[in-house]
């Protein structure tokens, strides 16, 4: 009985850890792409950039955001990611 138990507890913690390690994932990237990014305002387009970089996601939020150079880049409501490379 008390290995079932310890092993199911290991099952668990396991699990939840490659839960946790996939969110992560889609959160961050680790390496740099080719993107097109359109952002659309009204069905126009309203911003238009062609980046090599890494982009990631915030949680919760219907955007995206990068660095471009020094500058940090934030979309969010109606675009399009495009990876290219």
């Amino acid at each position: 009985m008390k290995k079932s138990i310890i092993y199911l507890v290991i099952c668990i913690s396991l699990t939840s850890c490659a839960r946790s390690c996939q969110s992560i994932d889609k959160e961050f990237q680790t390496g740099s792409r080719e993107y097109e990014v359109i952002m659309y305002s009204g069905g126009d387009t309203a911003f238009y950039d062609k980046v090599k970089t890494i982009i990631n996601s915030e949680e919760k939020s219907d955007g995206i955001y990068y660095y471009k150079g020094d500058t940090l880049i934030e979309v969010s409501g109606d675009y399009v990611l495009k990876s290219i490379k």
